[in-house]
């Protein structure tokens, strides 16, 4: 019974975090909702553990997402004038100070403290899904693989009855999102194009262990169908959605799901893959012809004027070299940028992030937030060596989560999508699959004497 729940709450958690964490800024009580699930799951989590202990990649994953608030605990501690007022950025307060003629008091290093806060809550269905992963038994991840699939193209479906309605349609769910676009659980149409591409790697690992040769053909049929179905409607929804980033990321995506297939030597693999790619780019060609679905296809706005990604990348830069060593506090971006941006940035566009996780993370955590990164993309690269290297079934949903990661890394270059619950999640989870991809792990795991290599692949085929 136990392991049953453990087993089904990764998939759980995974809907309830694109139905919940799919804006940033729009969905303050379903977020609050979700982290609130969140700490239960984690509380439950750690008073059920003892079926299968964390390898040392689990051990190192979970310390890099747990530096994460503990960066921003360090940030609201209240320190002396004498020391914070040396540190980038703070002179203006400072001045301002000075000049109500006001003595300097004890302040944090954030600058804005209560959105410093509001990140540590916002790490913790992170933190939840780690946690799910990690203790989840054998069938856990390709449930979550099925259960990703079926949410993205019920996702897709949504946008479709959004566009439909137009922008006054009652199918969008949040009040700030992209009108006349495909969304749909979320408020930005390129985080939609986003979850669409990570879900294909996964399908290819479904479809890699539906489509075992031999007897089981005939009897997996219809879950071909099944997949070949979803494959081509997450295709079709991404590039409608219209977000040029999606489209591009698409390539690799598609790439990264046939290598998976032919990796697993499915003789039957590249050719279906090639009569879907076929087919789905016909529909797009005919529906770019003769209907104006596709109005305004991959509009982007990665220019030099003001309001752009590149006036919002200089002025983030000049940002962080000011705030440098130590940043502006996690979650400060809203409130720091517009002293950068000046008021030549005063337009109707609403800037709420830097479009470049990389850059607002070291903008709001300075020299601490570059040595995390650091660690991290070496502790990713490791495990997907580690994921690509191992031959067999077991390393499967391993090589999917990698594909999956490293295309939200690349989007996360010219957007924000690990800032959004639902992304963020997604890729904890992939993190944790690629520590141990528990779809192939035997039960005998849950005996404690399973043999363990350290930061490797489990040995344990299921």
């Amino acid at each position: 019974m136990m392991r049953a729940l453990h087993q089904s709450l990764p998939s759980a958690f995974l809907v309830l975090a694109i139905l919940l964490g799919g804006s940033t800024s729009g969905g303050a009580v379903p977020n609050a909702v979700l982290q609130l699930v969140a700490v239960l799951l984690i509380a439950f989590t750690s008073l059920s553990a003892g079926g299968i202990a964390n390898v040392a990649a689990e051990r190192h994953l979970f310390m890099l997402a747990l530096a994460v608030p503990a960066i921003a605990v360090l940030q609201l501690i209240p320190l002396p004038p004498s020391i914070w007022t040396h540190f980038g950025g703070r002179a203006a307060a400072a001045e301002g100070y000075a000049l109500a003629g006001a003595p300097l008091p004890w302040l944090p290093l954030s600058l804005w403290p209560a959105s410093t806060i509001a990140s540590i809550a916002a790490v913790l269905p992170v933190l939840a899904a780690l946690r799910l992963i990690s203790g989840a038994g054998p069938n856990a991840v390709r449930r979550m693989a099925w259960t990703l699939a079926v949410l993205a193209a019920g996702s897709f479906l949504l946008g479709f009855f959004q566009i439909a309605g137009g922008q006054q349609s009652p199918f969008y769910l949040y009040h700030l999102t992209n009108r006349d676009q495909l969304v749909g659980m979320f408020a930005n149409s390129n985080h939609l194009a986003t979850l669409g591409v990570m879900t294909l790697p996964f399908i290819a690992a479904l479809a890699a262990r539906e489509g075992d040769g031999g007897d089981a053909a005939p009897k997996n049929a219809g879950k071909w169908v099944m997949l070949s179905g979803l494959t081509i409607f997450i295709i079709l929804g991404t590039v409608a959605d219209g977000s040029l980033a999606g489209i591009l990321l698409m390539v690799p995506s598609v790439l990264g799901s046939a290598i998976i297939l032919r990796v697993e030597r499915r003789r039957v693999a590249l050719p279906l893959i090639g009569l879907l790619l076929v087919a789905t780019f016909g529909l797009l060609i005919l529906i770019g012809v003769s209907s104006p679905l596709l109005h305004g296809f991959a509009a982007t706005d990665i220019a030099a004027g003001t309001g752009t990604r590149t006036s919002i990348y200089r002025d983030t830069l000049r940002a962080i070299r000011d705030l440098a060593p130590l940043g502006s506090g996690l979650g400060s971006f809203l409130m720091v940028y517009p002293l950068y941006a000046g008021a030549q940035a005063a337009t109707t566009v609403y800037i709420n992030h830097a479009h470049n996780d990389y850059l607002e993370f070291l903008m709001e955590t300075g020299i601490v937030g570059l040595i995390l990164m650091i660690l991290f993309f070496a502790w990713w690269v490791r495990q997907a060596l580690f994921a690509w290297r191992e031959a067999g079934q077991r390393a499967r949903f391993a090589r999917a989560a990698t594909v999956a990661s490293a295309l939200i890394m690349a989007h996360s270059v010219v957007d924000y999508p690990g800032r959004t619950a639902a992304l963020a999640v997604l890729f904890a989870m992939c993190c944790a699959i690629m520590a141990r991809p528990l779809a192939t792990i035997s039960g005998q795991l849950f005996a404690g004497s399973a043999q363990r290599t350290r930061g490797k692949m489990m040995e344990a085929d299921g």
